[in-house]
């Protein structure tokens, strides 16, 4: 590649670092806090849907063991749907807009474009 062609390419591989950057950051910041229809079990979990957090009140044990376990997974379970849609929300973003930067000409020193071939 001449006329600044690698220039532009080199350009555009550190945009897509930074997209690519960006896309990490957002995921790994991703907490969900799901919580019961009864306020007795809270669950935390991260963008990969590992737990992070469990609240119990004092009612989550009045009906045994078995129950509280269901609660919690059923809270865990939705927590992590939750997080799930943020994380497909943000990666259909991404695929968006690495697309249009995928798309962009790359432009040579003297202001003329290049169209990649695909």
């Amino acid at each position: 590649m001449t006329d600044g062609l690698a220039a532009s390419l080199l350009a555009r591989i550190d945009e897509q670092r930074d997209l690519i950057q960006a896309l990490h950051d957002e995921c790994q910041s991703i907490t969900v806090r799901a919580t019961n229809r009864d306020r007795s079990v809270s669950v935390e979990v991260d963008g990969m849907a590992a737990m992070t957090g469990l609240w119990l009140g004092e009612t989550a044990y009045r009906n045994g063991a078995d129950d509280l376990a269901r609660q919690i997974v059923d809270t865990a379970q939705a927590a992590a749907k939750i997080a799930a849609d943020r994380q497909r929300y943000l990666l259909e973003r991404f695929a968006e807009r690495l697309s249009v930067l995928e798309r962009a000409p790359l432009k040579r020193s003297d202001g003329s474009t290049h169209q990649p071939s695909e």
